[in-house]
């Protein structure tokens, strides 16, 4: 394919071809400043001598402009030499020479493993193809190496012309279980071919790109038929600055189910305390997935075996079963999926999730107005509702503890998870700056309103303009009339964690409850979301992101002065849910998928301390200790393989859970119309990879820059010889007339040098 091919002769340097004409004016400048050299004096004598030169003036002059044509010529075709000339190849085109930059571009992610009918996995028949085609590359071709695994890489990102290290480079290329980072290795392919033809290294259009892959669906389209921005803006920009050729490494869409997500139903996960663990299964294949069975165990302990009623394809089923540990610490839950037929990927039919086991959770409660009982003041059914106490012997896994405002400044915040403001009316700017500290570091900060609150305080160093940590700004309580309607609250983000488990309950007490009063709240953070609103589109409940951690903002009170609903059942469900979503994620943490870093902050002890990574096939994993804040994290090197990884820091030991993307599960692949419609430029599908080296034997344009060099020398040689010729001619002229034989005409003047 040629792409923007001029009109006229294309260069590869353009700029010397230019230089080259204009220096084919010099020979022109020397004969004229030769020709002003002499000035004409009249001499009768001479007139016998132009007599017998007249017959021959005309020949002279002929050769004259023969010699300054060949040596214009001569100049000119040297700068073309230079610039590299090149045209479109033709069957007939017998001379120039043909230079090429190959880059191939290949998918060495998760689904790159499965399995074909035959038994070969679709990165062996990557690898076969990526060898022949460096087999069948001239000699004189560059080439490069791109890897199409998240991050994408470049083995070999410059033109390598040593065939024994481009080798070397591609046999250490090993399929992964890394996500397809499609954005990230077309780019890199683009920047090689722009730094190619930037450099002038070959000719336009003799960029060749070949992405070898098995063009999963999932990683190339969002949906069928429309493009995954900005992957398809990068390969349309690809396929106009090279010839694109994709090929498709999957012969035919294979079958595979996988566990696609495992997860507690809480963050909250205490010691003694039921919770519930749910894992699904996805069907990827085009038959319905039959003779399955989902075992969920940690450590060895069989929490669930349940064999799995068929899945349709493109269906999924969950499987749930409650569980309790029964110790502090980091446990590992697994789910495996076994079935009666092997499918084409196993690597995605594990997964697990390490679950974070404390003895409990403590949050601080500030009261704005305290009371003496256990439901009076502003936190009392806020701090009831988190640890209830039925008897004496009850032990509940939040511990709340109750403080006044003026007692906020003196507390060590950083060892609770969670702090909430119950109607304070005003904090000074130093309070409010720590809480936001203590909320970029990852905490959670729930506030509650109250007529208590100072409007101008909160506004001024809560919201502060938007760099605060609250997501907007406070108004003043709407007046309402005695005997005045009352307002209700009504889910609008159903999907989030919060309201999730309300979404479906129109008659649940969340919204059977009354609220007489509330402070309208004008959201203004980027990242805010109003996730529960009353009747009239007020915001009744905004979460939003302050650094590591979150914010909620309820535009009501925590007791019942404003609202009636902590008399609900409901508001304890609530009010766990917005702890349970404020409480640091550690789970989150721990919980990461191939490619991804482990993170972990230390303790000024800690950070002496010996740390190690290790897998659980006992290999270690490098980590490093940066900066992190006003101390120091250990990060783990990017991990390469799913399972389980131990942090160990002195005597201390936590485990994370390594997974691998679901979406590289989904292993269906695109079609060559599905891609012509994606891409929407002229490129080259192969869905036979063997197919592919014979159409590429040949690039597109020939360069010329040898044959130009060849016509400069024999330019050359003919001035030379030229040159010779009418010199000996002039002297032979001189010896027979007796003078030049540029002799002047009509006898009336003759050259006198200056």
């Amino acid at each position: 394919m040629i792409v923007h091919m001029p009109a006229a002769l294309p260069f590869v340097h353009p700029a010397f071809a230019y230089a080259g004409l204009a220096a084919g004016v010099i020979p022109i400048l020397v004969h004229l400043i030769n020709r002003r050299r002499h000035k004409r004096v009249k001499w009768a004598a001479m007139a016998f001598l132009l007599a017998a030169s007249r017959r021959s003036s005309r020949r002279t002059r002929l050769e004259h402009w023969l010699l300054m044509l060949v040596r214009i010529a001569a100049i000119a075709l040297l700068g073309f030499a230079v610039a590299r000339p090149y045209l479109p190849t033709t069957p007939l085109m017998i001379v120039g020479t043909q230079r090429a930059h190959r880059i191939l571009v290949i998918d060495t992610s998760l689904s790159m493993s499965a399995r074909e009918e035959d038994g070969t996995t679709r990165f062996d028949a990557a690898m076969a193809t990526a060898r022949a085609l460096l087999a069948s590359f001239p000699g004189g071709d560059a080439v490069s190496i791109v890897t199409l695994a998240e991050p994408a890489g470049a083995p070999v990102d410059h033109a390598a012309y040593d065939r024994r290290l481009v080798r070397e480079q591609l046999a250490a290329i090993k399929a992964t279980q890394r996500v397809t980072d499609t954005v990230g290795g077309l780019t890199k392919a683009l920047e090689i071919a722009r730094a190619t033809v930037a450099e002038s290294r070959v000719a336009a259009g003799n960029v060749a790109v070949y992405v070898i892959s098995d063009l999963p669906r999932a990683t190339w389209f969002s949906e069928p038929g429309r493009a995954v921005t900005p992957a398809a803006d990068i390969a349309r920009t690809l396929a106009d600055a090279s010839r694109l050729t994709i090929v498709r490494t999957a012969s035919a869409d294979v079958d595979n189910a996988a566990v696609t997500g495992v997860a507690a139903d809480s963050t909250l996960v205490g010691v003694g305390h039921p919770v519930r663990i749910t894992a699904e299964v996805t069907n990827f294949g085009s038959r319905v997935l039959r003779g399955a069975t989902l075992t969920l165990q940690s450590e060895g302990r069989v929490i669930r075996r349940s064999d799995l009623a068929p899945i349709a394809s493109g269906e999924s089923t969950t499987v749930s079963a409650s569980t309790v540990f029964s110790s502090a610490g980091t446990h590992i839950v697994e789910a495996s999926l076994s079935m009666d037929s092997p499918d084409a990927l196993d690597t995605d039919n594990v997964r697990r999730v390490s679950l974070s086991v404390r003895e409990s959770v403590p949050m601080l409660l500030v009261d704005g107005r305290p009371g003496r009982t256990a439901l009076a003041g502003e936190a009392g059914y806020l701090a009831t509702a988190l640890a209830p106490k039925l008897g004496p012997a009850d032990r509940t896994l939040i511990e709340p503890v109750v403080i006044s405002a003026l007692e906020l400044d003196g507390e060590a915040l950083l060892r609770f998870d969670v702090v909430v403001l119950c109607n304070v009316a005003r904090l000074a700017e130093p309070v409010w700056r720590r809480l936001e500290a203590f909320v970029a570091e990852g905490g959670g900060l729930a506030v509650f309103c109250g007529d208590l609150v100072n409007i101008d305080n909160y506004n001024r160093f809560g919201f502060a303009g938007g760099a605060g940590v609250l997501p907007g700004s406070v108004g003043r309580a709407p007046v309402r009339e005695a005997g005045g309607s009352y307002t209700h609250v009504a889910v609008t983000t159903a999907d989030h964690p919060i309201t999730r488990g309300f979404a479906d309950l129109p008659k649940s007490g969340l919204f059977l409850a009354r609220v007489d009063n509330y402070l309208p709240l004008t959201v203004e953070s980027p990242s805010a979301r109003v996730i529960l609103r009353y009747n009239n589109e007020d915001p009744a409940l905004v979460v939003s992101r302050f650094g590591r951690g979150h914010t909620v903002f309820c535009t009501t009170t925590a007791d019942m002065d404003w609202t009636s609903l902590p008399a609900k059942g409901d508001y304890v469900s609530l009010v766990r849910q917005i702890v349970s979503f404020l409480s640091p994620s550690r789970m989150n943490r721990r919980n990461l998928t191939v490619g991804e870093s482990i993170r972990a902050r230390l303790t000024p002890a800690q950070s002496s301390m010996p740390i190690k990574f290790s897998t659980d096939d006992g290999t270690s994993v490098a980590g490093r200790l940066v900066p992190d804040g006003d101390g120091l994290a250990v990060v783990s090197d990017p991990l390469s393989k799913s399972g389980v990884v131990t942090l160990s820091i002195g005597p201390s030991t936590t485990q994370s859970a390594v997974n691998v993307a679901a979406r590289d599960s989904d292993l269906r692949t695109v079609d060559a119309r599905e891609m012509e419609g994606w891409i929407d430029r002229r490129f080259t599908f192969v869905s036979h990879p063997g197919a592919v080296v014979d159409q590429e034997r040949q690039t597109p344009h020939h360069e010329l820059s040898r044959l130009a060099l060849c016509a400069v020398l024999v330019l050359l040689v003919c001035e030379s010889w030229i040159a010779m010729r009418f010199g000996s001619q002039r002297a032979a002229a001189v010896s027979k007339y007796g003078g030049t034989s540029d002799s002047p005409r009509a006898g009336a003047e003759t050259p006198v040098s200056q």
